[in-house]
């Protein structure tokens, strides 16, 4: 079992390892990005490595900055396999240096946007500078984890990714937050290192392997098995590269294993692969409900539901025309709010009833309200939580100080003692 420890600590190493790889493509040392262990990436034929190295045909790559390619450190071309079409909104995880991204944003087309997430500052910086030299006007690249990803529900028509759900700790948690994004019916459409079979406990307990795509592998049943387990439909992987034991010497090298003992135990265990799964279709009986601007005679049934989850209902009534409600068969099954003050304003009670959770009405809310927001001019928006802090991410929001909070909304009820003072400050400043 993988303690929190252990999780905080692969992290760390991870992001060690990717933020100095892009420090090295802007310092111009085009041998030291790569995902395999050798530190390689194909700059000559003496540090070829057996992941990362051939992905891209050098059409395909026409107009993307060399930086962008030289940062890849994937071990298959997604955008190669995955269908993508004009319009459609695209996710890559683990975005790295940006080039799955950009080739994605030139597929979907300028009605359509690819975004890329990474939780690397360093590379997020380079991915930014390849989007600006690119001249890519439908990419944006955000902060954050693949864990948690900070998306709204059912946002997302494809995601992509290449070579790093292995890299993650918790691979269902990063599966259930990748269904949670897409869209019904949205494409599931990832390349990654993929086991078959097993392969010795050292291979899987080495941590400079996990970070270069190896001993975080799945085995390939395990990872179908998941992908069901979680949701997804008509999960399956396709080979694309089998690594035989010369190519695993070579990303054996500078493991501190023995090399060639253990090359010839994993032969042909390790391979890349594209995955494939789909999100279901909404079911055609699901629930349904509108949503609406709240009106004075909403106050009460807004009320009622906060005292039910145990929420603070003081300022509603005061600000009750910032209020947004969900209605079912003329009954109030979810509510959110602003308290406005200038160009700041405070989200508070998000709300949703009992038989109605876990169906995304609250993530739609939260849509709603941070537009509502946009209308009346809002500029930067802030909340108190005391259980969401891993949920707001998802919208934008980000952990932040109460001295930070301007002073009108830290006189609100809210911040005045409805909420306890460890409760967590955070805030959206992109409206």
């Amino acid at each position: 079992m993988t303690t929190t420890t252990d999780r905080d600590q692969l992290k760390a190493n991870v992001k060690e390892k990717y933020g100095s790889a892009a420090l090295r493509v802007v310092q111009g040392d085009t041998g030291g990005a790569c995902c395999g262990s050798s530190g390689c990436c194909g700059a000559t034929t003496e540090t070829w490595d057996p992941i990362t190295s051939n992905l891209y045909e050098k059409g395909q790559t026409a107009g993307v900055p060399a930086e962008a390619l030289l940062a890849s450190l994937g071990c298959g071309n997604p955008t190669a396999l995955a269908q993508l079409n004009p319009g459609e909104i695209v996710l890559d995880l683990g975005s790295g240096g940006g080039i799955d991204v950009l080739l994605s944003a030139k597929r979907v087309g300028p009605t359509g946007k690819a975004y890329g997430l990474d939780m690397t500052d360093e590379m997020l910086a380079l991915a930014n500078e390849n989007m600006r030299k690119a001249g890519a006007q439908n990419v944006e690249f955000l902060r954050g984890e693949i864990e948690h990803i900070p998306l709204p529900d059912n946002s997302v028509d494809v995601i992509i990714s290449n070579c790093v759900i292995n890299l993650s700790a918790d691979k269902r948690q990063v599966l259930t937050e990748a269904f949670r994004v897409l869209k019904p019916g949205g494409r599931f459409a990832v390349s990654d290192v993929i086991v078959r079979g097993g392969v010795p406990a050292a291979v899987k307990k080495n941590m400079e392997l996990w970070i270069g795509c190896v001993a975080g592998a799945l085995e390939e049943q395990e990872f179908l098995s998941l992908l069901r387990d979680i949701g997804f439909e008509n999960a399956s992987i396709e080979p694309t590269r089998v690594y035989k034991s010369e190519d695993a010497s070579a990303f054996l090298a500078g493991s501190g294993l023995d090399a060639e003992t253990f090359a010839r135990e994993i032969d042909g265990k390790f391979f890349s692969g594209f995955v494939r799964a789909m999100k279901p279709q909404a079911a055609p009986n699901a629930k349904s409900h509108a949503i609406r601007r709240a009106t004075q005679s909403d106050l009460t049934a807004i009320e009622r539901l906060l005292v039910e989850s145990k929420l603070p209902t003081a300022g509603v009534r005061e600000s009750i025309e910032h209020f947004i409600v969900a209605e079912s068969s003329d009954v109030i099954i979810g509510a959110i709010g602003l308290e406005v003050f200038g160009d700041a304003a405070l989200l508070r009670s998000a709300v949703v009833d009992s038989h109605s959770r876990s169906s995304g009405l609250g993530g739609e809310l939260i849509r709603q309200v941070i537009a509502l927001a946009a209308e009346l001019g809002v500029e930067k928006l802030y909340l108190l939580t005391t259980t969401a802090e891993n949920y707001f991410p998802r919208f934008g929001f980000v952990r932040t100080t109460r001295d930070a909070v301007p002073a009108d909304v830290q006189n609100s009820a809210e911040f005045r003692g409805a909420c306890p003072a460890s409760a967590i400050v955070m805030s959206r400043e992109r409206i």
